[in-house]
């Protein structure tokens, strides 16, 4: 049994990595044994699925781990024989720095948000309004759909924002993207057997793409995304992209690629799915409207409000094209909703009071704020030494180093700092071998006073 300390500052995939890796070493986990299933471990051990996969997709990048289609992953056949025995044994250097990661001072983790930036009285306001506004209601289930209500109001503020042209029924409410691509799965499942995604691209609906027994084809990306070329040349009946804000490159998808999604859709009577995540996150660039407002009978549309408001209420909606509201009615018919009735009516009135368009306007100019200066303190420290991806838009960039350094001894160093940043190897469906090392800083979360001094110590961390 594997044990994770919550309160440690060493991310719990990093944990759980270090932990298979030294029971591989150890000769417990023997050759050919299968690993539990993420899903299965995530269970045991109460944490979430992507951690357990970021954990897997490090051993299997190291080469500690194999991956067979549709099987899962099982131990690779090391000769440990070759191996010094002290390099079998649990390494003080681990201890060490599991230490130093105790006093993290800056974490640029991706995904989360300043908790002093988040509207919460005004969430709490509306919130006893609803405890005592539907008290007839808490008794039940809600159905799976959503409440009317709040359906509603996605529909009026797609249609202003996105240009998104749907109807009510076409709206489901999910708990959180996972929930919508576990949705998905079993509406294409009939029709689909080989799916596209982008590569690099968001591994969590890779995963979960296989976990349901989709071939799933990598699509090298170029200047404008998704390379439809390529994609032309597969046997995929659905592509799922990041058009908005792709993950992790940041490119935005033009005009001009989208509707040569559309028309390849069309040819070959495909689905789009269009994960919208990111798409009011614009900092120098005006957004494009979504390829649902292209064709909406070919995409499925995916949004979140988690990249804004609240990660940990984990509110999504899906738009499901009118073909396949019919299948969903009917596998789903009578199971309750993912998201809780109260959270629901609570974001209901949070939209229709206005809070929603004021509260993303000033989120707006803080993340930009942010932004720029991240991109400012690090062009200021590092110079020509760095490249920086992902600019102008989303929660995070990637910085690409210029020297000799791989994505590990990185992220070891800045451990060692006191910053915390992140890989993007898990990203990658075919992992490749690179000299220079890149790193994903989110800045969602950090204060914007403190991004100068974290800057200085990665320098000081990293060209020393």
């Amino acid at each position: 049994m594997f044990l994770l300390n919550n309160k440690n500052n060493t991310p719990l995939y990093t944990q759980l990595y270090k932990q298979i890796k030294e029971e591989i070493l150890s000769g417990n986990l023997k050759p050919f044994s299968k690993l539990p299933s993420s899903r299965r471990l995530s269970n045991d051990l109460q944490i979430s699925r992507n951690t357990v996969e970021m954990a897997y997709q490090q051993l299997y990048s190291e080469g500690y781990i194999t991956s067979k289609q549709r099987s899962g992953y099982f131990i690779e056949n090391l000769d440990l024989s070759i191996l010094p025995q002290e390099s079998i044994a649990p390494k003080t250097e681990t201890i060490d720095v599991i230490k130093e990661c105790e006093n993290i001072k800056y974490d640029f983790q991706y995904g989360n948000l300043d908790p002093t930036k988040l509207p919460i009285s005004e969430w709490q306001k509306i919130s006893n309004k609803c405890f005592r506004q539907y008290k007839s209601e808490l008794g039940k289930y809600n159905l799976i759909p959503g409440e009317l209500g709040l359906r509603k109001e996605i529909v009026k503020y797609l249609r202003d924002y996105r240009d998104v042209r749907c109807n009510v029924d076409q709206i489901i409410v999910e708990s959180g993207i996972h929930s919508s691509f576990n949705i998905i799965c079993q509406l294409i499942k009939k029709d689909v057997s080989d799916i596209a995604i982008e590569e690099p691209g968001f591994f969590a609906a890779r995963n979960t793409f296989e976990n349901y027994g989709l071939e799933v084809c990598p699509i090298e990306l170029d200047r404008c995304g998704l390379n439809v070329k390529k994609l032309n040349v597969t046997k995929a009946r659905a592509v799922y992209v990041t058009p908005s804000y792709q993950f992790p490159t940041g490119i935005i998808m033009p005009i001009s690629r989208r509707l040569e999604l559309v028309e390849w859709a069309n040819k070959s009577d495909s689905l789009i799915i269009e994960d919208d995540y990111s798409c009011h996150l614009r900092y120098n660039i005006k957004p494009i409207p979504s390829i649902q407002s292209l064709s909406g009978e070919r995409v499925i549309h995916l949004g979140s409000f988690s990249k804004y408001l609240f990660p940990s209420i984990r509110v999504s909606y899906m738009v499901l094209p009118e073909k396949l509201v019919n299948r969903f009615y009917s596998i789903f018919e009578n199971f309750p909703s993912s998201v809780p009735f109260i959270i629901q009516k609570t974001l209901q009135h949070f939209m229709e009071e206005g809070y929603w368009d004021s509260y993303i306007r000033k989120t707006i100019r803080d993340q930009k704020r942010k932004h720029d200066a991240l991109v400012h303190t690090l062009d200021k420290e590092f110079g020509d030494k760095i490249t920086i991806l992902a600019k102008n838009a989303g929660l995070h960039i990637v910085v690409q180093v210029k020297w000799n350094m791989k994505e590990d001894e990185l992220i070891k160093r800045a451990y060692k700092a006191g910053v915390k940043v992140y890989p993007t190897s898990v990203l990658w469906d075919c992992k490749k071998s690179h000299e220079h090392g890149a790193v994903m800083m989110g800045f969602g979360a950090i204060q914007i006073e403190h991004i100068p001094k974290a800057v200085k110590l990665l320098k000081k961390a990293w060209l020393a």
